[in-house]
């Protein structure tokens, strides 16, 4: 079985390579081209074939002469092992070999009486039931397994040892009797045979039992169901056939009607045989038995079917009686009961039938499914096709019958997208258009003929036109002077001859090139708005660019003498001109892939960056000092040698060297080589700066970045700088030990007069400029600005890094870290000198020394490192001070003032000195908080807290505070400022009523205080808020009317009585110090609310509408003026209705993405505009141009 299973799994996966090449081959191969190909060589992949299955063949018939010779020797050396011994596969295969060989006995039997379809002759009825009862009517049944009666094979029913039927004997009657394994199963019943009453929806034993035995036939075969019970001496075994057959799908009350009617005709047949023979009795005792039976008989019957998705055919009930025991009864006897002729009919008019898994029937179904879905598909292709067809012909017709140009043109760019249509279709064909009626391959062969009709006329005609107008322009030009315009005017000139080359030979067709200078040469479109025209030109001019090429035969006949002195021309003013950059570009193209692209990873060799660095660009390969040294160096030289004009096929394979540089060798060799520095080092700066530092968010990733920084072996930063210092050092000239002894002696011995010296090359190299900090960075000592007193160097970066990461990790190991951290934090706040502090500020001064051209390396590998660790440190201390500032104050603020007014709209005031308590100037909760917490982030200025601008701690943090925090405690602090002056709260203001029309009297009250007016001359009366008398607080405000009384509406109680009248009023500034004051019931129309916005200054001169609506009985405006001492007076307190307290004093801080300086950067210019900024007049804005 071992042996089997290996060569098994060999076989799988011999056919899963298979599989997977042929999935590869038409996933990756077009096929067209696989059809192609098979196609052209038929005959040898048939051969192939051949000749690998006749291999595979030999090969297989050589391993099995080799396996059965192995196993012989095992075997006869007595190395094989003995077979497994197991007693239930043994038994299994003794069982299949008994069923096969008895059925081979009633197949030979039944052959000697037909040897065609012998097993259709006769109708196979299976007897199933109790096998005691089974054995008492058929004796030799159970022996032999099957009977011959007269007119029907009897098939037992054996069952297995827990009561099931017999697998294995009823998949040898379905492998005899394929077509029709049954033609009905027999369910023998007696009187000892439970009828137990069933409940309806509960399964039956023996309905399960039937319900196998079609399960393992696959095929249901009508059940009758035979009650034997009784004896007849009379007829013995001519017994009458007795029964009644059951409709289909009939319930238990049907199944009892029936047999209660054959109960009444037995009672009347009965009468007469006992009449003409009393002995007679089988059937007036089944007619009297059938009087109790006939109900549990029809439950039980209609019990084995009902629970079933598709019910059992239970065909009819017989009756039978038992043989009649005497010298003369046999075993055989009942073989030749008239019952079995009876059921033999009966099943030929109810046949049976095959059931769902049967594989007849899965195939019908599949290939009846398959019949559908492809006549579906056929009707859906068809239907899809000729729609396609009718908008096709729709297309024609219209553009057969176009007149006008411009009409022409619309219906081409029809035509046109209808070729489009069918080329995409004929590319990917969609499901529903194939089904065999697929024809798009042969519209789009005859849609191409109008197509090349129309396009040459309209499209064609004209571009050839206008094309060789210009050049014919083109020969004509002067070129004994070049100037900008001359050069302007060569270059149009040659974009137009490689276009007229292309149209004359489209194998060089190119379609992005050719469109643009197809729709700028064509002018056709007469009759089209300046707007369709563009977009015609672009759509079809575009298209015959893209099929130009797969079209040879739609090439143009050039005019030669054109082409000769168009090109004549352009070599004149375009040839000396464009060598350069022909040179240039042929030089990167020869390194080709040469060198690998230098990535972060390989820039680092040997380190690991995860969790430090991380950037997805990289430099190319012909940009590496590596490329410089092995190949860039000596082909600027022999291009430079070689001084000529770069072949271009648009101005003729003989045009190379035809035109003489008039620049020099040298001077080629430095433009060449200042522009490959150039852009040598734009690349490595771009990807420098292309590198971002992870971000660590928690102490101890701070503390392992910090750790891997400044590993003198494995840290990425120092491998990074040391790469780059070695690319920096591309074309640095080597200077021996002869020539400087040379120079050292022509020091000595030179004249002493002021004669000019040769030019000392320059030791930094040509990247000196550019890479010059980075290398004064990594070795000072070896920098073209050494001389310079700089305390800057990547190993003074490196330990300081490593003093603040032992700092750090003593702090993380603490067993109070919190508490650490917040000390160090408020250190950092207070601007003290600390190893953090100091490491930010030099890692600043590290990435500032670097220019602007390194920025964004500097920030990321020295500046964003140590910032993230001084936020790993400032954020647990600023949670911290969350959580004090939660528990100290707003939590107490909160039991003090929650419910209460003006905090909240309700009648509850809230206590004066209680609010004293947290607003008071000096010892007050909020003041203490801030002067001793927040000492070094938050500074008093005036009566203003702001953010502290000293120590690089309390300005990041200051950075992060809340402003809504920030808000809140300066509108408490102006409002403790000016309300607790004195020590107690107190307001002391002035008040001045104004007239208004149709108030003829007004008596305002506050906290005791009058003022009465009754229009007579206004005057300022002085008020205190609040009073010194508490029994008198409340505020009344009393009015009268011309043509009403007095009105007590607007009167209030409590402390808070004066801001809850205040804020049903108008407030208008009029100066710094005085406010007009109006109450009046809002009207119906809404009204602007430009003035209802709050501000956070609290000294604004904005004026503010109501907070609260005025009583609707204030149909006239009661106006105050009012004149404060400090500030808006009492009007400060307004700010106070639905204040809260903020629960946090710092905000999350986000992931900086960028250093500010950085971010505000333009992006690098690319290396084109850079070389056309060498050659500029003007210089770049922001700088000079590169070296």
């Amino acid at each position: 079985m071992t042996l089997k299973r290996r060569i098994l799994g060999r076989c799988l996966l011999v056919i899963a390579a298979i599989a997977a090449v042929t999935a590869l081959i038409l996933y990756t191969v077009d096929l067209k081209d696989l059809k192609a190909w098979s196609s052209q060589n038929r005959l040898a992949i048939v051969g192939a074939g051949v000749m690998l299955l006749a291999a595979i063949g030999v090969t297989l018939q050589r391993r099995g002469l080799v396996q059965l010779g192995a196993q012989q020797a095992s075997k006869d050396h007595g190395l094989e092992p003995p077979p497994p011994i197991n007693p239930a596969a043994d038994a299994g295969k003794k069982q299949v070999e008994s069923a096969a060989l008895q059925l081979k006995d009633l197949r030979f039997q039944m052959k000697q009486i037909r040897w065609f379809r012998w097993a259709y002759t006769r109708p196979w009825l299976l007897l199933t039931g109790d096998e005691t009862t089974i054995g008492r009517l058929l004796p030799d049944l159970k022996e032999r397994g099957w009977l011959l009666a007269d007119d029907a094979v009897l098939l037992w029913g054996r069952t297995g040892s827990d009561g099931r039927p017999d697998e294995m004997w009823l998949k040898q009657i379905r492998r005899f009797r394929r077509t029709r394994p049954l033609d009905a199963i027999i369910l023998m019943v007696d009187e000892s045979t439970l009828l137990p009453d069933a409940v309806r929806g509960t399964t039956s034993p023996w309905g399960i039992h039937l319900a196998r035995i079609t399960h393992l036939l696959r095929w249901s075969a009508p059940v009758f169901v035979l009650d034997l019970d009784g004896t007849d001496t009379v007829h013995r075994v001519d017994t009458p056939v007795t029964g009644c057959e059951i409709p289909h799908a009939a319930d238990a009350p049907a199944i009892e009607t029936a047999l209660l009617e054959l109960r009444n005709r037995l009672a009347h047949v009965s009468v007469g045989q006992l009449a003409h023979n009393p002995a007679d009795r089988y059937a007036s005792d089944l007619s009297t038995r059938l009087d109790t039976r006939s109900a549990p008989l029809a439950r039980w019957i209609a019990s084995l079917s009902d629970w079933q998705r598709r019910a059992q055919p239970v065909a009819g009930v017989m009756f039978a009686p038992w043989p009649a025991s005497g010298a003369t009864t046999t075993g055989t006897d009942s073989l030749h009961f008239p019952l079995w002729r009876y059921l033999t009919d009966a099943a030929k008019r109810t046949p049976g039938r095959r059931t769902a898994t049967h594989p007849l029937t899965m195939v019908s179904g599949i290939a009846l499914a398959a019949v559908g879905l492809w006549g579906a598909g056929m009707l859906i292709s068809g239907l899809t096709n000729a729609r396609g067809l009718a908008l096709t012909n729709d297309v024609l017709r219209t553009f057969n019958g176009a007149n006008s140009p411009a009409t022409r043109l619309r219906a081409l760019l029809a035509l046109q997208q209808r070729i489009e249509f069918y080329e995409a279709r004929v590319e990917r064909p969609t499901l529903f258009s194939r089904f065999g009626l697929n024809h798009d391959q042969d519209v789009l062969t005859a849609l191409w003929k109008p197509y090349v009709r129309e396009a040459r006329p309209q499209l064609l005609a004209p571009v050839q036109q206008d094309i060789e107008g210009q050049l014919v322009d083109l020969t004509q030009m002067p070129t004994a002077q070049v100037d900008d315009q001359v050069n302007r005017l060569a270059r149009d000139g040659h974009a137009t001859l490689k276009t007229y080359l292309m149209m004359a030979d489209p194998s060089r067709a190119d379609a992005a090139f050719m469109t643009p200078q197809l729709v700028r040469h064509w002018n056709g479109g007469i009759g089209l708005s300046p707007g369709e025209k563009l977009d015609l030109s672009q759509r079809l001019l575009a298209f015959y660019a893209q099929h130009l090429g797969a079209h040879p035969d739609w090439r143009i006949a050039a005019r030669d003498e054109l082409v000769a002195g168009a090109r004549q021309t352009l070599l004149a003013v375009i040839g000396v001109k464009n060598s350069e950059d022909m040179i240039y570009q042929g030089i990167l193209e020869s390194v080709g892939r040469k060198y690998p692209d230098q990535t972060l990873a390989s820039l680092t060799d040997g380190t690991d960056t995860r969790g430090l660095l991380k950037t997805t660009a990289s430099v190319p390969g012909a940009y590496t000092r590596q490329a410089w040294d092995g190949t860039i160096e000596a082909a600027i030289d022999d291009m430079a040698k070689r001084n000529g004009v770069t072949a271009d096929w648009v101005l003729g394979a003989t045009s190379a060297n035809r035109n003489a540089s008039a620049a020099t060798p040298e001077a080629l060799r430095a433009s060449l080589r200042t522009r490959y520095f150039a852009d040598y080092a734009d690349r490595w700066q771009t990807f420098m700066n292309s590198i971002t530092c992870e971000p660590a968010r928690t102490l101890p990733a701070a503390v392992a970045q910090l750790k891997l920084i400044a590993d003198s072996r494995q840290s990425p930063v120092i491998s990074l700088m040391k790469s780059l210092e070695f690319q920096g050092g591309a074309g640095v000239v080597k200077t021996s030990l002869s020539d400087t002894l040379v120079n050292k002696a022509q020091n000595m011995f030179a004249s002493k007069d002021n004669a000019p010296q040769p030019a000392a090359p320059d030791p930094a190299g040509p990247l000196g400029v550019s890479f010059g900090p980075v290398l004064h960075l990594i070795a000072p000592g070896n920098a073209a600005t050494a001389g310079a007193t700089s305390d800057l160097s990547l190993q003074r970066f490196i330990e300081r890094i490593t003093m603040l990461r032992l700092k750090l990790q003593q702090i993380a190991d603490s067993p109070d870290a919190d508490s650490e951290s917040r000390q160090v934090a408020q250190s950092l706040f207070q601007g003290k000198s600390l190893e953090l502090a100091d490491t930010l500020a030099y890692a600043q001064l590290v990435a500032a020394s670097l220019g602007e051209q390194w920025a964004g390396m500097g920030q990321s590998l020295f500046v964003q490192p140590v910032t993230q660790a001084t936020q790993a440190i400032l954020e647990p201390a600023q949670a911290s001070l969350n959580d004090a500032w939660r528990q100290t104050v707003v939590a107490s603020w909160n039991r003090s003032f929650a419910g209460r007014y003006p905090f909240a709209n309700t009648n509850n005031d809230a206590s004066l000195p209680e609010l004293s308590r947290f607003l008071r100037p000096q010892g007050g909760l909020v003041g203490s908080f801030l002067a001793t917490q927040l000492a070094g982030v938050l500074t008093l200025q005036g009566d203003q807290w702001v953010p502290a601008s000293s120590g690089s701690g309390a300005s990041s943090a200051a950075r992060t505070i809340d402003p809504a925090f920030l808000n809140a405690i300066n509108m408490l602090q102006r409002i403790a400022n000016h309300l607790l002056a004195q020590g107690e709260p107190q307001y002391a203001f002035d008040l001045k009523p104004v007239p208004s029309l149709g108030v003829t009297d007004t008596r305002l009250t506050v906290d005791g205080q009058k003022l009465h007016y009754y229009n007579q001359q206004e005057t300022w009366q002085t008020f205190t808020w609040p009073s010194n008398e508490p029994q008198k607080a409340g505020t009344r405000l009393e009015w009268q009317t011309e043509r009403a009384g007095t009105n007590l509406n607007m009167e209030f109680g409590g402390r808070w009585a004066l801001v809850r009248l205040l804020e049903r009023a108008h407030v208008s500034p009029v100066d710094t110090a005085t406010y007009l004051i109006t109450w009046q019931a809002a009207p119906q129309a809404p009204q602007s609310k430009a003035g209802a916005a709050k501000t956070d200054d609290g000294e604004s001169l904005t004026a503010q509408a109501p907070l609260a609506p005025a009583p609707a009985s204030l149909a006239y405006p009661l106006t105050y003026l009012m004149r404060t001492d400090v500030g808006k007076g009492p009007l400060e307190l307004l700010a106070l209705r639905g204040f809260a307290l903020p629960s946090r004093v710092f905000v999350p801080r986000t992931t900086p993405s960028r250093a500010a300086g950085t971010a505000l950067q333009p992006p690098p210019l690319p290396p084109g505009a850079l070389a056309a900024a060498r050659h500029a007049s003007v210089p770049i804005p922001g700088g000079a141009l590169p070296e």
